[in-house]
């Protein structure tokens, strides 16, 4: 058989092949080197590299200077940072994946293998990637493997899916490994690397700052740890539907809230709408009915209503149920009995309501200010309102006190139409004359 082009895969076993012998005579003063044929020095040790079957079969050890091995057989150790490397032993996970853990110079295991991936320290902190069904998970650890903070996976039901994922690692080196998903034909992933000009403007940030990958946003603090995967919908930046303490996210048709401050997931997107919160309460809408959080996301005010407005000076908000309003205060209380057939938000201390065709006005205690009369009407968004009764308009004051103003909008809207008929009477009847007279002249001459 003849001999064919050179394939990708051997063109990456020679790449490496040269990698090593480059490697090899850059770092191998001392004769006892030879039997390696990768190594990397580190101060006072060495990390050695036997490759038997390159991608396949290869083994690593930590030496110190006289060869002597301060480490059994691990498939690889990577580079040193801050004093600890990682390093995948031999065995793997039931799952045939690599484990990754940490050393230290003596050799000594600082933190278990237990990882599906992570990387070098930086600062005394690094990412970590482990199992966490059905997910993959990611957290921050310190250089004694407590964990720093650890990304509330758990509420992304449809991203970051172990079935989904692909755990891949360069020829011959076990800790170079990526854990990989596609979007829309892009690979991503789950820690993140930024730009150096990118790092700059994060640091230069004065809070946490949300960045957009392939459509999907996530949060990442000034430390540079992840908050929020990069999974989200939409962040509410403009505070349409945010304040009081929460920025307003969306997770596919499903609404949450982070801290804007700390980036902290506070409320899962368990929400189907949410308001703008008012008075230190959040309406939000499950299952069809809305209830009311506080900025811990506790629940203070149960999913009742069918509708609900936001709670205002006076501690009211109306509520329905069934087609029937009334008032309850930010404890939950029934303040105005659920009997009219609409209410309107308090005001000025009054709110305008509804039986059958007519409304009126009532206090904060319930008591009308004004009886059930008007035709048309408006809530207190001034000191003043206009209202309608008998196809007369009113201006109204706090007290219920009637200041006529016009006629209603309705009787001037007659007045037009009737105005309109006559002139196309009186129009047509002018035609009407005219051609008679017309008619007439002709007649005599």
């Amino acid at each position: 058989m003849g001999m064919g082009l050179p394939t990708f895969r051997n063109i990456v076993l020679l790449s490496l092949l040269l990698r090593s012998v480059w490697t090899f005579a850059q770092t191998k003063p001392e004769p006892w080197l030879k039997e390696y044929d990768e190594c990397r020095e580190y101060g006072d040790v060495y990390v050695v590299k036997k490759i038997n079957k390159p991608c396949r079969a290869y083994e690593t050890f930590l030496t110190n200077k006289q060869g002597r091995k301060l480490t059994p057989a691990y498939r690889d150790i990577g580079d040193f940072e801050e004093g600890l490397a990682e390093f995948v032993p031999m065995a793997h996970s039931r799952e045939g994946q690599g484990l990754h853990g940490f050393i230290d110079k003596q050799g000594k295991v600082v933190i278990e293998p237990r990882y599906v991936s992570t990387d070098r320290f930086y600062n005394g902190r690094t990412w970590v990637i482990y199992r966490a069904e059905p997910h993959y998970g990611l957290s921050y650890i310190d250089k004694t493997g407590k964990e720093l903070y650890r990304i509330p996976i758990e509420h992304f039901a449809n991203d970051y899916l172990i079935r989904d994922a692909e755990v891949k690692h360069q020829c011959n080196n076990d800790t170079k490994e990526d854990v990989l998903w596609w979007r829309n034909g892009e690979p991503l992933v789950l820690n993140f690397n930024f730009t150096p000009f990118v790092e700059r403007e994060i640091r230069q940030a004065k809070g946490i700052v949300p960045f957009n990958y392939l459509g999907k946003f996530g949060v990442i603090d000034q430390n540079f740890i992840l908050k929020v995967p990069v999974a989200l919908d939409e962040i509410d930046v403009n505070y349409t539907y945010s304040g009081q303490g929460l920025t307003r996210v969306r997770y596919g048709d499903k609404y949450g809230y982070i801290n804007p401050l700390t980036g902290d997931l506070v409320v899962p997107c368990d929400y189907t709408d949410t308001r703008k919160p008012t008075n230190g309460l959040f309406w939000v809408k499950k299952n069809g009915k809305w209830g009311c959080i506080d900025k811990t996301g506790t629940l203070r005010i149960p999913h009742l209503y069918d509708e609900a407005t936001g709670f205002t000076a006076e501690n009211r908000s109306a509520v329905a149920i069934n087609g029937k309003f009334g008032h309850i205060d930010r404890s939950g209380t029934v303040r105005t009995p659920l009997t009219y057939d609409f209410a309107s938000y308090y005001n000025h201390g009054i709110s305008m309501v509804r039986v059958d065709d007519k409304y009126g006005y009532i206090d904060t205690t319930g008591r009308f200010v004004t009886q059930l009369i008007y035709d048309e009407a408006f809530p207190f968004d001034h000191p003043t309102t206009h209202v309608e009764r008998s196809w007369l308009r009113f201006e109204l004051t706090q007290d219920g006190k009637e200041e006529f103003i016009g006629f209603s909008y309705k009787l001037k809207g007659l007045f037009i139409i009737i105005g309109t008929l006559i002139f196309i009477w009186l129009n047509s009847l002018f035609y009407r004359i005219r051609d008679k007279v017309r008619w007439n002249k002709r007649r005599m001459s």
